[in-house]
């Protein structure tokens, strides 16, 4: 559709003529699906596309499919929800974060995530990896911790998702799951070893060393064992490995949290009255690493014992007795030992505990997992098949995961958007603009949205002051704006340009209609 618009003199009266000049071009532009509707003595842009602006010449002009330009760090103008999942070699989207490695059993790399402009606190869900069966013991669970951290743009955050123990594993592999999974004695025959934790840490070290590079930590399920006893003394459970999460791993083979296995359950062989509490390995706490116990060649003490994030390694007193590894965690579980007294019963690792005390950390929690099964399964976030125990016989068990999720509150940015030249049939005197326009914020005519027209295709502007005609319809949404100039004072020109100036407060603007006479 082509109109001849005579703009040489403007009344009062007139104006909302005008205004139905650019209402009537907006309608035919949309009905015809146009993006840049001709007229004659004027150009009407819908936004369709990118096509009737000047991409060189505007500045900041985010331009959103939804057929509106505005000007915002945001494409819709409101909050940015931020979600990077990691688990142990992939992370769900790339903007912020990079993946963890795991070139080997029990090696890797930390993932990382870079904190956005605008982000000031992120919640961490941290899923700790699952123990490896043993042959007749399931391995345990892997727990689950979460916490807000306050973070500023920039910080990068070092993210584990464990590897979870392997199962049956065979001689000599003395290597737990990445991170620090306590490994099985691999002199013992196949081997069971303790799962990885999961958290989020400062700093990207090999080994962790102490306590404040600990934000949220997930422990980590220990490794199951074997039963081959006749003892009726002994349950099923017994030579499960310990579940890991809550402040305190559960001890292998016991369903409660106890930094020790000690208890009323007599070794294979030794009776009640003579026991000195069983062959499992005690869960980590806040403070120590789980006990393993008498015999055991990794007692407290020891250099190779449970401790400050890392799970127990395994012992044995008989040879081709599978033994449990301990889970990483804040603490990791000990190892459990082989019963040397001929019995032939093993002793499955204990669980790691989890940890959410940093002093950044605010709503913290934890939640423990199971024989077989994880912790936090009906939280929003978990991945399924994650944070298993290994299950019998002899089964790998799963990978941690690790969620980091946060919300980007939108600024207004300093945006210019300029059109395209248009060229006019003759050197134009006058000029008006209509401007569709919906506020996210509220907004100041002729400050927060300035317009301006040219005759010169861009050397110079004059200032259109606009004027608030009302809704399109009813009470809300877009808006028109319209004005009326002279750009008589201009250098003679017939290439006509349109020029919005968006600052202070964000809007949106869903098309322009520039007319000239």
């Amino acid at each position: 559709m082509t109109q001849k618009v005579d703009l040489s003199n403007f009344s009062a009266g007139e104006v909302g003529k005008q205004i139905n000049v650019g209402l009537l071009g907006f309608k035919m532009a949309v009905n015809d699906s146009l993006t840049v509707f001709n007229l004659v003595d004027g150009v009407v842009d819908e936004f369709h596309d990118e096509s009737g602006t000047d991409e060189g010449e505007g500045s900041n002009d985010l331009y959103n499919t939804d057929d509106f330009y505005l000007n915002s760090t945001s494409p819709t103008g409101g909050a940015i929800n931020v979600s990077a999942g990691f688990s142990l070699t992939a992370v769900t989207e790339a903007d912020t974060s990079t993946a963890g490695t795991n070139p080997g059993n029990g090696v890797g790399q930390t993932g990382e995530f870079t904190v956005p402009s605008g982000l000031s606190s992120i919640n961490i869900q941290a899923w700790g990896a699952g123990g490896g069966a043993g042959e007749g013991g399931a391995g345990g669970g892997g727990g689950y911790a979460e916490g807000t951290l306050a973070v500023t743009a920039g910080q990068v955050l070092h993210v584990i998702a464990g590897e979870g123990g392997r199962g049956n594993a065979a001689a000599p592999e003395e290597v737990g799951g990445y991170y620090n999974g306590g490994h099985s004695d691999g002199s013992a025959g196949p081997a069971a070893h303790g799962g990885g934790l999961s958290g989020v840490i400062a700093s990207c070290t090999s080994t962790l060393s102490t306590a404040p590079q600990a934000y949220v930590i997930a422990g980590s399920g220990g490794g199951g064992s074997q039963n081959c006893g006749a003892d009726p003394s002994h349950p099923p459970n017994y030579v499960d490995g310990g579940a890991g999460g809550g402040l305190i791993g559960c001890a292998g083979g016991l369903t409660t949290e106890q930094n020790s296995a000690t208890g009323p359950i007599p070794q294979s062989g030794v009776s009640p009255s003579g026991s000195a509490g069983q062959l499992g390995g005690g869960g980590g706490s806040q403070t120590a690493g789980g006990i393993s116990n008498e015999g055991g060649g990794y007692g407290p003490g020891m250099p190779n014992a449970s401790g400050l994030f890392k799970g127990g390694p395994a012992s044995t007193q008989a040879p081709n007795m599978p033994v449990g590894g301990g889970g990483a965690g804040y603490y990791g579980g000990g190892g459990g030992r082989a019963d040397g007294d001929g019995g032939g019963t093993s002793g499955s690792g204990g669980g790691g505990s989890s940890y959410y005390g940093h002093p950044q950390i605010t709503s913290g929690s934890t939640e423990e997992g199971a024989e077989k099964a994880g912790g936090g399964l009906t939280q929003p976030g978990y991945v399924a098949s994650t944070n298993e125990g290994g299950t019998e016989p002899n089964g790998d068990s799963e990978d941690g995961y690790v969620i980091l999720t946060g919300s980007v509150s939108a600024a207004a940015t300093s945006t210019t958007i300029v059109s395209n030249a248009f060229t006019a049939g003759s050197a134009p005197s006058t000029s008006r603009i209509v401007v569709f326009q919906e506020n996210i914020d509220s907004v100041t005519l002729n400050t927060d949205i300035v317009a301006s027209v040219s005759r010169d295709g861009g050397s110079n502007f004059t200032n259109i002051t606009l004027s608030d005609e009302g809704y399109i319809s009813g009470s809300s949404g877009q808006r028109i704006l319209s004005g009326v100039v002279s750009v008589a004072g201009q250098p003679s020109g017939t290439s006509m340009r349109w020029k919005l100036a968006l600052a202070n407060n964000a809007s949106k603007i869903h098309g322009v209609s520039l007319s000239w006479a």
